[in-house]
């Protein structure tokens, strides 16, 4: 994998989960890296773990459907850096699970607040420094289930699909300046997100890892080191693509339990 030395990394929703996992995988390639969540708890603790001095590893309290709080920590970026190389949007709202016939409008909205507009606030902001430096890596955090879903992610869905979206358009739109846009679609990852529901019996698990052709639930480093590739020299004329991560889990026909001989 390259070496990300003088690259500096803006990861949103980097307080736990995917986004955390993102940020200390950047970090261990030699990017300086700024970690972005709505509270200050534990993206503070992942900011220190990472670097105590404070040195290349930095958090910020941004609210990424804020477009303010957004360009706040642009210029704070910018001032310490210069520059900035590479985002990861990985901010995202519970998926407000349950039956579209019931789903409220609030509900509805506070999920596409968070994973659509946040996304599109997100690259907007922190691409300009890139568009005028004439360079710049963004990768989105899709889903899964803009594959292949099941019952009651409606307003999940439809922000997801829009990210993947957002990332097409920007892709055609920005590649002449250098900047690649590309999509992430993690599949069954477990992460603190994913626990409620790996948990609710021991039947979901296992129905889930039977799915899957490489019988296991994904981690997150599963997902980090696809990004990190993707945000790397190497991965330069990869652009407007959704790769999804998941151990073959969209492409199963199969009734049977792949974990069983």
């Amino acid at each position: 994998m390259s070496d990300l030395s003088g690259k500096v990394a803006v990861i949103t929703g980097a307080g736990s989960g995917i986004g955390a996992a993102v940020a200390a995988y950047l970090h261990r390639l030699n990017a300086r890296v700024h970690l972005l969540a709505r509270s200050e708890g534990q993206v503070a603790q992942v900011a220190a773990q990472l670097d105590p001095e404070g040195l290349t590893a930095a958090h910020h309290l941004c609210d990424v459907r804020d477009e303010q709080s957004l360009i706040a920590v642009r210029e704070a970026v910018l001032q310490s850096h210069g520059a900035i190389d590479i985002l990861v949007t990985c901010a995202a709202a519970p998926a407000a699970a349950g039956k579209s016939e019931e789903l409220s409008y609030a509900d509805w909205r506070g999920v596409l607040d968070t994973d659509l507009d946040g996304a599109f606030l997100s690259c907007k902001t922190f691409a300009l420094p890139m568009l005028d430096r004439r360079y710049g890596r963004i990768v989105n955090m899709t889903s899964f289930h803009n594959v292949a879903t099941y019952p009651n992610r409606l307003a999940y869905n439809a922000a997801k699909s829009g990210v993947e979206g957002i990332t097409r358009a920007l892709a055609v739109e920005w590649g002449r300046f250098g900047i690649t846009v590309n999509a992430v679609a993690p599949g069954p990852i477990r992460t603190p997100r994913t626990s409620w529901f790996l948990g609710q019996s021991p039947e979901v698990e296992s129905g889930m890892t039977g799915r899957t052709p490489t019988a296991r639930i994904g981690e997150t480093d599963d997902v980090a080191s696809l990004i990190a590739y993707l945000v790397s020299a190497e991965a330069r004329h990869i652009n407007g693509q959704q790769l999804v991560v998941d151990g073959g889990w969209t492409k199963s026909a199969w009734w049977g339990a792949h974990c069983q001989e």
